[in-house]
């Protein structure tokens, strides 16, 4: 028999530790930036680290329906974080960009992202915290995998 009390963490499965650091980001994210939501984080990001995407290149990116991300985009549109132009190789097509405010609210939200970040690694050296990134990229490259 399993003396859980003993063995600690090691029966818990990582992805509900992921949950729960995720919970936290986000809870970090709407103290310190009230105007966004997490998920437009996501968006947002995304957009600046792939500029001139199209809406299909953007679900495919994020993992989810083209439909999804064009609810976000229209409320990001609305807000005028981005902007959408026709693609000049494909009239049936729409780019997406960031505007000037857009930009600067990437800019203000990776600050707060690393910020948090830097919290968390607080009581790391560079070495674990290198390490733990790299254990993630794994896991993360592992979880795409079907075969799981």
């Amino acid at each position: 028999m399993v003396d859980f009390e003993k063995e600690g963490n090691s029966f818990i499965p990582i992805i509900l530790y992921m949950d729960y650091i995720n919970a936290e980001y986000n809870k970090f994210l709407k103290n310190n930036f009230k105007n966004i939501n997490p998920r437009d984080f996501t968006y947002l990001v995304n957009i600046f680290y792939h500029p001139n995407s199209s809406q299909r290149e953007l679900a495919d990116l994020l993992m989810v329906s083209e439909a999804n991300v064009g609810q976000i985009l229209r409320r990001l549109e609305k807000n005028n974080l981005i902007f959408r132009d026709f693609d000049e190789k494909n009239k049936s097509s729409r780019i997406i960009n960031l505007t000037d405010e857009g930009k600067s609210a990437v800019f203000t939200l990776l600050g707060i992202a690393y910020k948090w970040e830097a919290k968390f690694f607080e009581n790391y050296t560079l070495e674990d915290k290198k390490r733990f990134i790299s254990m993630i990229a794994d896991y993360y490259q592992e979880s795409i995998n079907d075969d799981i």
